[in-house]
């Protein structure tokens, strides 16, 4: 039996990378894709994700997502991931031919968990607003969900103090509510992502691959990843998808995770601290087979025209 999943998302394009996984694997059936506003306005990063769907050739609905987050003005992430969210890889909307099924993605992505029954994963590679907005309209839908698989936060500090990591820096109001949750948690923390980035030979591979790759080589120009630099491309959000489908080549430790916040006269945010002496919530990956872990990026791509 295939693995439900909903793919909450803001592309990106680390995120594009995990669409691309995701989409190729047989053992998964990407139910739906929520589009979350986070690496660029809302609008964009639903356009990116219709777009993507049109690259891969594959029908996913997508339901858009919330604009800002749940008590905080939106900050984007233009310097990392490129004004409209692909690094500097530009497209016509006006050729994009799929659209957004009717309604906010908190409510089809209830509508959607309701259908399956209980068998559904969802995987947060985004800010977690849609999933937050839809745990406080809907409590029940915390048993319908098997696990949230999310990609934020880090293992140790960084530079000395908490590091505010995109995804739940962005709304750490809504990371909270679904740790809280009691659903069960798994996080993919970013140490995953430098550990398996994409040097710049693997870029080359993309290019030199077919035309899926070379079109999303593409996307690499002009994406930054500060933690890796020059040195490739980070794919954060593809270790989250991996995790579901080769489990096995995942290290994995019992952890209790919450969000705790930062402040200073100058700053205020919202990080995920993590202790591995309480009384565990979470699942923390701590490391994977990173060798493996590029075969099989390769080999989803091999799977596209």
């Amino acid at each position: 039996m295939k693995q439900k999943i909903i793919i909450d998302t803001d592309p990106g394009v680390d995120d594009a990378i995990a669409l691309m996984y995701a989409l190729s694997c047989e053992e998964l059936e990407v139910d739906l894709i929520c589009s979350a506003g986070g690496n660029s306005p809302i609008e964009n990063i639903t356009q990116n994700a219709l777009h993507l769907l049109d690259i891969l050739d594959k029908d996913v609905p997508v339901a858009k997502g919330a604009a800002k987050p749940l008590n905080r003005e939106p900050e984007y992430a233009p310097s990392a991931q490129g004004k409209m969210g692909l690094g500097k890889y530009k497209y016509n909307r006006n050729k994009i031919t799929r659209k957004c099924v009717d309604g906010e993605a908190c409510d089809v992505m209830y509508q959607t968990l309701k259908k399956n029954k209980g068998n559904t994963s969802i995987v947060s590679i985004g800010p977690m607003t849609n999933i937050a907005k839809m745990i406080l309209k809907y409590p029940d839908c915390k048993s319908l969900i098997k696990e949230v698989i999310f990609e934020s936060g880090t293992k140790e500090k960084i530079y000395g103090k908490p590091y505010k990591s995109f995804n739940t820096g962005y709304d750490p109001e809504a990371s909270e509510v679904v740790f809280k949750s009691g659903i069960p948690i798994v996080m993919i923390p970013m140490e995953l992502g430098h550990f398996t980035y994409l040097d710049k030979q693997d870029i080359k591979k993309f290019k030199e691959c077919n035309e899926t790759g070379n079109t999303f080589s593409k996307m690499f120009n002009g994406y930054r990843d500060f933690h890796v630099g020059k040195l490739g491309a980070a794919v954060h959000d593809a270790c989250a998808i991996y995790y579901l489908t080769h489990p096995e080549f995942v290290k994995q430790e019992k952890a209790f995770i919450e969000v705790k916040y930062y402040k200073t006269e100058t700053e205020n945010y919202g990080y995920i601290d993590i202790d591995f002496n309480r009384t565990p919530n979470a699942t923390v990956c701590m490391d994977l087979d990173i060798n493996m872990f590029k075969y099989d990026i390769f080999k989803a791509l091999k799977s596209y025209k």
